[in-house]
């Protein structure tokens, strides 16, 4: 062992995250983390300070969605604790997440003893995180512990799911076995034979009297093949729609974008489009129900070529061992080749929004509003709700971040902070109800303490809105919030409150042109909706 190479955990872990082009990671410390916090800090890996844990696994959330991986910091217990909701969804929305907590040393688990934040056992953190990430790791064996970080993150970046690594603290300096060679990562395996038969039936039934249709989902740009999506919709001129997981993945603004396709919560010419699409071919697309309108979707199986992370279904056959991530470059390829071209046509409704005098604000034109300053320097961040079905129709110029399956309500303002640490050209706008304000709005001050200034737009319909079209009653109300009045509290920032369209005009104008933070409460009678919303409790109503 005296020949051998040796490091430490913190340096070991921070040459794998700048490989993977990973900067910084986000959290909060405690005593058990103390130590590794350090440590990182000192060799060049900064944590950022959230107001919250969740907080933190969000923000790392959004960051791993734009970076490839992306990392939370936690102490022991009442760290860890707190980001299992946030796990939990980066496992059902396909998010490599890493979750680094400090713990107990080794040394003082001895006898079994109550230390504080202890539950249960010293290994039940560990338990409940076996549930929701795809592997785990305590780091104990000086002679295993850099395999044991290599195996996490592989797994996760091979699978596209959150993982793992507890760190006690008594190890955090002791001499570690180095691995020099570098990460392997094991994309889904191919079948080259499978492979090119589907790629010949699939050109078959593109080539075919029709008019194809394309679906981009959140497993094609979680294998980060944005720039395949946008040259198989430009070679082929097939019109393309993306999902409220991927949207923007396509600028929406291309001549072939449809727009997101949310089976009824779309507008009715996207849904006739993609419905009536012969063939209609997916690309990585999750069935979930809420992508899905809440199954309001109407599309043909058998003629639909879905593509996914690990096979290709034609109709009603499958090729198995046929990835996403080599089926679309050698379709496009052997397309190019043979010449194919669908020429499809997507008619864009050009609109240019004028504020009404005097008019109250409503959830469409606070859309068409938002709409009028949206372009290529400004993301688009949605939290759950009526926030997200009403963003369907709003121009995305790059990729959305929302969650958008697993609807955890909290996540678009911390979400604000990983977003522009991953990308520091994009500006993040915020669009958040007032209930989900709520549970996460102060980090609106964490983001402003990293150098972050986002345009937080706060739709205030007094309680929770969704839920109201179903069953209304007094678990739907919640206090009021002036949000606006939030930024001089945190001594940063500009807060305005917008009760008309003239008002969110200016301060919309107002945002675009400085670079500080806004919080914008744009206010909206209770009890109206989108036309996206509606759509789809009157869908859904027709089932009842």
């Amino acid at each position: 062992m005296a020949n051998q190479p040796m490091t430490t955990i913190p340096e070991f872990l921070i040459r794998r995250f700048h490989e993977l082009e990973v900067n910084e990671g986000f959290g909060i410390v405690g005593d058990f983390a103390l130590k590794l916090f350090d440590r990182l800090s000192h060799f060049g890996f900064p944590i950022l300070v959230t107001a919250d844990e969740q907080g933190g696994a969000f923000a790392a959330e959004a960051y791993a969605r734009l970076r490839g991986l992306g990392v939370c910091a936690v102490t022991y217990s009442v760290g860890g604790f707190k980001v299992v909701n946030a796990t939990a969804g980066a496992w059902a929305e396909n998010v490599p997440l890493l979750v680094l907590s400090g713990s107990p040393g080794l040394t003082e688990r001895k006898g079994d003893p109550l230390l504080h934040h202890k539950v249960k056992n010293f290994d039940t953190q560990l338990e409940v995180f076996k549930d929701i990430t795809i592997a785990q790791a305590v780091l104990s064996n000086p002679l295993t512990i850099t395999q044991e970080i290599d195996h996490v993150l592989s797994e996760m970046i091979t699978h596209q799911r959150p993982g793992y690594i507890e760190i006690p603290r008594d190890m955090v300096d002791v001499p570690v076995l180095d691995r020099l060679e570098g990460l392997s990562i094991q994309l889904p395996k191919v079948h080259q034979k499978r492979l090119d038969l589907a790629v010949a039936e699939t050109l078959t039934l593109l080539e075919a009297a029709g008019d194809a249709v394309s679906i981009a989902g959140v497993m094609a740009v979680r294998r980060g093949l944005g720039a395949e999506l946008l040259a198989f919709t430009e070679n082929f001129g097939v019109p393309m729609a993306t999902t409220s997981l991927s949207k923007g993945v396509i600028p929406e603004t291309h001549p072939l974008a449809l727009g997101v396709y949310m089976g009824a919560v779309s507008s009715e010419s996207i849904v006739k489009q993609v419905e009536s699409a012969k063939p209609l071919i997916s690309f990585g697309v999750l069935y979930g129900d809420l992508v899905m309108g809440g199954f309001t979707d109407h599309l043909d199986r058998g003629q639909v070529i879905e593509c996914t992370d690990t096979h290709v279904n034609i109709g009603f056959h499958t090729y198995h061992d046929v990835p996403l991530w080599a089926f679309l470059p050698a379709l496009i390829k052997a397309g190019n080749e043979r010449g194919y071209k669908e020429h499809g046509q997507v008619i864009h409704q050009q609109s240019r929004f004028v504020p009404k005098a005097g008019q109250i604000l409503v959830v469409e034109r606070i859309m068409e509003c938002i709409a009028a300053f949206m372009n290529q320097k400004t993301r688009l961040i949605v939290d759950p709700g009526d926030c997200l079905f009403a963003s369907v129709d709003l121009p995305a110029h790059s990729l959305t971040l929302a969650s958008a399956y697993y609807a955890t309500m909290g996540y678009a303002v911390p979400a604000a902070l990983g977003s522009a640490k991953a990308d520091p050209t994009s500006r993040p706008v915020v669009l958040v109800g007032d209930g989900a304000f709520l549970m996460t709005g102060l980090e609106a001050l964490s983001a402003v303490h990293h150098g972050v200034h986002p345009i937080v737009i706060v739709m205030d319909n007094k309680g929770y809105g969704t839920q109201r079209p179903m069953i209304d009653g007094p678990f739907n109300d919640i206090p009021s919030l002036r949000a606006e009045e939030l930024p001089k509290a945190f001594g940063a920032g500009v807060g305005i409150l917008c009760e008309t369209e003239e008002e969110l005009y200016e301060a919309l104008t107002q945002a675009t042109a400085n670079d500080d933070l806004f919080i914008i409460r744009a206010c909206v009678p209770p009890r109206t909706y989108s036309p996206g919303l509606i759509r789809l409790t009157d869908a859904l109503r027709k089932r009842v």
